[in-house]
């Protein structure tokens, strides 16, 4: 039979490994919620930055030479890219780069690029109860953020066109889509 000090000695570490288990499970469900709300943050940062940038999504290529509404749109961009850096989680990164995919489109649209605004867009005095010229700053931080990001990857360019050519169901009955392949190298049937 096990000596008394041995049997306490088990207990205790048992029950010091259930206290850590339970705190490990503690923190590692506070540390997946926590990277949730910044994953949230940071959403709501991207369409905050669109709403402000075309006062509440009514104005679209170009939107308002308005100097706060371009300060306020790329302050939220800036604070968007913080919280992105926090995320703790693939997944939620992933997620992230999804959303900002989308409001990078929007923006892009908004800006009615690759039109180049003129130099009257940013300097012109718009309000005179106040200095319109654009902030160059912000200026800098939405046009960047309007741009495909470089070193990222297109998905597109992982599409592997032989095997979709090879199942030749998208062909069946869109007759201009065929047409429009043929006359391109590499997509013949």
């Amino acid at each position: 039979m096990p000596s008394p000090d041995w049997a306490s000695t088990a207990s205790a570490f048992f029950a010091g490994l259930s206290a850590l288990v339970a705190a490990a499970a503690i923190y590692f469900s506070w540390r997946i919620q926590s990277s949730q709300e910044i994953l949230n943050q940071a959403v709501l940062s991207l369409e905050r930055a669109y709403t402000a940038l075309t006062n509440d999504g009514t104005e679209t290529k170009p939107p308002a030479a308005d100097r706060l509404n371009w300060l306020t749109a790329a302050r939220h961009i800036e604070r968007y890219k913080k919280l992105k850096a926090k995320l703790a989680f693939d997944t939620h990164r992933t997620v992230c780069e999804e959303h900002e995919e989308y409001w990078r489109h929007k923006v892009y649209v908004c800006l009615d690029a690759p039109h180049q605004l003129s130099l009257a867009y940013y300097k012109e005095k718009l309000h005179p109860e106040r200095r319109a010229e654009i902030e160059p700053r912000s200026a800098l931080v939405i046009h960047d953020f309007a741009k495909w990001p470089e070193g990222r990857e297109d998905p597109i360019d992982r599409v592997d066109i032989k095997t979709i050519m090879e199942r030749n169901e998208i062909l069946k009955g869109n007759h201009g889509l065929k047409q429009y392949l043929e006359t391109l190298p590499g997509y013949h049937g």
